[in-house]
């Protein structure tokens, strides 16, 4: 890899920096067709502008290699594993595992449908040493039809994902009324059901809903379901509708993940999982558990001192946007004096800055940096292609369980973003997006 001259280096896009590079004119041509694509595919992310794309065009698709796409798969497999054996857990009745998943979850909607398992879900992952580490699992989740809207940019087929949705009888999605930036995107779903499967699906917000015994897409998290009174709740979790994921609210917080690394709870589950699935998990998830409520001074001053290591995550706040995206994620690694202030204030129950948030608790994890990666992308302003140096990266791959019998689960694509000016990889104007390419071995091995 080109060692790149500080001199060369551009700044003019926002919380980007970039350089020149040769102009290949079948990458240009490439990367402005796919640009076009987006735009007349209406792809929006939050209040980005219709007439651009809303983060920056990549030049092409990414690459996984049959290596890395065989450990995404075995850990999609390793994760379906977890979920299934922390729902039985939490049916046997485990004080312990409850009071984790329980953080914020009214009592009402707790424990509903333990006799159905996930069905779906996506994985946020960092690529640390070519290997992937999960940050989060999303079983509410974007990006499907960003999915479709990649696939007519670049030409990756995101059929499997859309058969998956299809073979479980899709006809209705029914989204969290907080969060209508969603609904153009979902709103793509459905108009790839439909010209793909002769499908019609419905996109509505659950302050709709009503109860006729279809297949719904369950876009939003259980406990989200608090914002509505009670007697629609009531109907929600009553009715005969079938919704998918099922209404288990444990899929949905960030305490899922550290239940492997709970000295109190590590020998159970890796009995219902197995020594070798235990150890992947352990390998891929990094070491993290619930913050104390009212933990001591010794325990704030560990945690102080070590905030390089360490990245604090908001499990459950009064105010819903700092558990989805990256608002409530906290790193250490930047000024001392601010991290203690976070600290001071998870500590308190607090969103630093926030006191709007009310009650907050958090987990605390050990941070894992990504590997780093020159990544080719279209100037939205000179129309030149351009190189994003050492850009961190996040692959979402989404998962489905394999409903075909002797399979466990399919990993059915997923796209790949670039940052380089900060830790928080996520989409927007300063990211770059693009579909990944998935290459499986011919004889795929036993996970």
């Amino acid at each position: 890899m080109k060692v790149i001259a500080r001199q060369e280096r551009r700044h003019d896009l926002a919380d980007v920096v970039y350089v020149p590079t040769i102009q290949d004119p079948e990458r240009l041509e490439s990367a402005l067709r796919a640009e076009a694509s987006l735009v007349r595919q209406s792809v929006r992310y939050g209040r980005s502008d219709p007439s651009r794309p809303p983060w920056l065009v990549a030049a092409q698709p990414f690459e996984l290699g049959p290596g890395l796409t065989r450990q995404l798969e075995r850990l999609g497999a390793a994760v379906f594993a977890l979920c299934d054996a922390v729902q039985d857990l939490y049916a046997e009745g485990d004080p312990r595992l409850r009071a984790a998943l329980d953080i914020g979850v009214p009592e009402d909607l707790r424990g509903l449908d333990l006799r159905r398992y996930i069905e779906l879900f996506r994985l946020d992952v960092v690529v640390s040493r070519g290997t992937p580490k999960v940050t989060e699992m999303e079983e509410a989740f974007g990006n499907v039809g960003k999915m479709h809207a990649l696939e007519e940019a670049y030409g990756v087929s995101a059929a499997p994902l859309f058969e998956a949705f299809h073979r479980r009888g899709i006809e209705r999605i029914w989204m969290d009324d907080r969060y209508p930036t969603y609904q153009s995107e979902n709103e793509l779903v459905a108009r790839r059901l439909l010209e793909d499967f002769g499908r019609r699906v419905d996109v509505e917000f659950f302050s709709a809903f009503r109860d006729d015994g279809r297949t719904g897409w369950r876009f939003c998290y259980v406990k989200e379901l608090r914002q509505y009174d009670e007697r629609l709740r009531r109907d929600i979790v009553r009715a005969a509708e079938r919704l998918i994921n099922p209404l288990f609210h444990g899929y949905g917080t960030k305490a899922l993940l550290s239940l492997p690394w709970d000295r109190a709870l590590e020998e159970r589950i890796a009995l219902r999982l197995g020594q070798d699935t235990m150890a992947l998990l352990q390998a891929a998830v990094p070491q993290s558990y619930v913050m104390p409520e009212s933990p001591d001074e010794e325990f704030l001053g560990r945690l102080m001192a070590d905030g390089r290591n360490k990245v604090l995550k908001v499990i459950d706040s009064e105010v819903s946007e700092f558990t989805w995206g990256s608002r409530g994620v906290f790193f250490g690694d930047h000024s001392a004096a601010r991290w203690h202030r976070t600290v001071r204030a998870a500590a308190a129950g607090h969103v630093p800055g926030h006191p709007e948030a009310g009650s907050t608790r958090y987990l605390i994890s050990d941070l894992v940096d990504s590997d780093r990666f020159d990544v080719a992308f279209l100037h939205p302003e000179s129309r030149q292609l351009c190189v994003m140096p050492r850009a961190r990266l996040r692959l979402t791959p989404i998962y489905a369980r394999q409903q075909r019998p002797g399979t466990d689960c399919e990993l059915l694509g997923g796209h790949a973003t670039f940052v380089n000016t900060s830790r928080k990889v996520h989409l927007g104007h300063h990211a770059i997006c693009t579909p990944f390419v998935i290459e499986r071995l011919e004889t795929p091995s036993a996970i």
